[in-house]
């Protein structure tokens, strides 16, 4: 018990100290955020309790997993003891954001030596959109070096480990967020996603992972490479969870349509993701999205190239030392020429429209989130092939989730996508999958 509870104790309410008791006999962190936000709305517990509840395992579990690289103990001590009066759909809910997002007068690396003393005075758009809804800031996640990778092995700030096996990776870029929420050290993170970044650790360790329609949340105060292909997303535990932090409907849709995108998709599955989605993808109309790997070489590269060389090449001229080997790779390969960008983008204009025209006859498309299980931190690690099944829906810009299936010893990812602006209808749509 707090002070504040003693002192009502003393004065004459007992019920105050039972109720504590109650809370204190509860798992605080395992709580979903629904199921914690209709205990804080009837005051069983407060938000110190449970920011506290959090912090302490944050103490506990984060040596070993590096899931944040920075924690805000006081900041959120400060804040949870402030919410005095519901407001917001995240009123009290301890949550972290990636290390991407600026956040105002706490520290935001984007995992590089670029930004290692970086202390931002404006918080990011989502950030201050999640303080708004009364959400309690915990920490920075751990994320890949500018957000420019799939496994979150970190030189500059360690790498994450993945919750279900340690010797394995979290996926990336937002891996520390993945490997937050399903650790329980926050009840949800914020990510982004610019090729998979949301989705694949969602895969990989086990957790929602949400990239709305490109645009549907503003990327202001996000440090990143690609604004034609980047997006804000959130992991949380349940598809539910995802709609209250998004602010979304929670509905559900019982009749869908549902389209299964075997080709391309299906192809080079590790057997334990076949064998975990068999039943899933079992029926279903069969939908052929117009995707390859020579698609992506003709217009996601030369895209992502361009306006990453936008950002960044000017540090790297002049500040190289400041990039890992793996970086400094990319830096190696000349940037695409005008002509070449505008060629990518006027391809990527026609595949978008004919994605569009997909879901005329389906209300949803299914796909693996990833072909595989997350590999060990010192394998083979083939990014190439994890990027695979989800880069062709940031270029498409439109809604994808992942929803975690576990049928052997590793999760898998179910991903399910929908039409430009239909944020709403997948994830009802997920809900009755999950």
């Amino acid at each position: 018990m707090d002070r504040r509870e003693v002192l009502a104790a003393l004065l004459g309410a007992p019920f105050v100290v039972a109720r504590s008791l109650r809370a204190q006999a509860v798992d605080l962190t395992s709580l979903s955020i629904a199921e914690a936000a209709k205990r804080l709305a009837a005051r069983a517990i407060t938000p110190l309790q449970l920011t506290n509840a959090y912090l302490a395992r944050i103490a506990k579990l984060n040596p070993a997993l590096n899931a944040y690289v920075t924690v805000t103990e006081d900041l959120a001590r400060t804040d949870a003891r402030a919410l005095r009066e519901p407001r917001g759909a995240m009123w009290g809910i301890p949550i972290a954001h990636k290390d991407l997002f600026e956040t105002k007068g706490v520290k935001t690396t984007a995992g590089s030596l670029l930004f290692e003393d970086h202390i931002p005075e404006h918080s990011a758009a989502i950030v201050d959109q999640l303080a708004n809804a009364g959400a309690v800031l915990l920490g920075k996640t751990n994320t890949h070096e500018l957000g420019g990778g799939v496994t979150t092995i970190n030189p500059f700030t360690g790498t994450t480990r993945n919750p279900v096996d340690p010797q394995r990776i979290a996926g990336g870029s937002s891996g520390g967020s993945a490997a937050a929420v399903v650790a329980h050290l926050c009840a949800a993170a914020t990510g982004s996603d610019t090729g998979g970044s949301v989705r694949i650790p969602a895969a990989f360790c086990g957790c929602v992972g949400f990239k709305p329609t490109h645009g549907r949340f503003s990327t202001r105060g996000l440090i990143a490479a690609s604004p034609t292909f980047d997006h804000v997303g959130f992991l949380t535990r349940t598809v539910e969870d995802a709609q209250i932090m998004s602010g979304l409907s929670r509905d559900t849709l019982a009749t869908t349509r549902i389209g299964v995108a075997r080709k391309y998709f299906f192809d080079e599955l590790d057997p334990a993701v076949t064998s975990a989605l068999n039943s899933v993808t079992a029926s279903g109309q069969e939908i052929e999205v117009p995707v390859s790997a020579a698609a992506m070489r003709r217009m996601f590269d030369p895209i992502f190239a361009f306006e990453m060389w936008g950002r960044f090449g000017a540090d790297w001229r002049t500040n190289p030392g400041s990039f890992s080997k793996s970086m400094a790779g990319f830096f190696a390969t000349p940037r695409p020429s005008v002509a070449q960008y505008e060629e990518a983008l006027g391809a990527l204009k026609e595949y978008q429209a004919a994605v569009d025209r997909l879901f005329d006859s389906v209300d949803v498309i299914i796909t693996p989130t990833v072909p595989v299980t997350a590999p060990l931190i010192g394998g083979r690690i083939d990014g190439m092939k994890i990027l695979r099944n989800t880069w062709p829906f940031n270029a498409a810009g439109t809604p994808a989730v992942s929803i975690p299936v576990r049928a052997g010893r590793f999760p898998v990812g179910l991903q399910l996508i929908a039409r430009r602006g239909d944020d709403d209808k997948l994830l009802q749509i997920a809900r009755t999958f999950s």
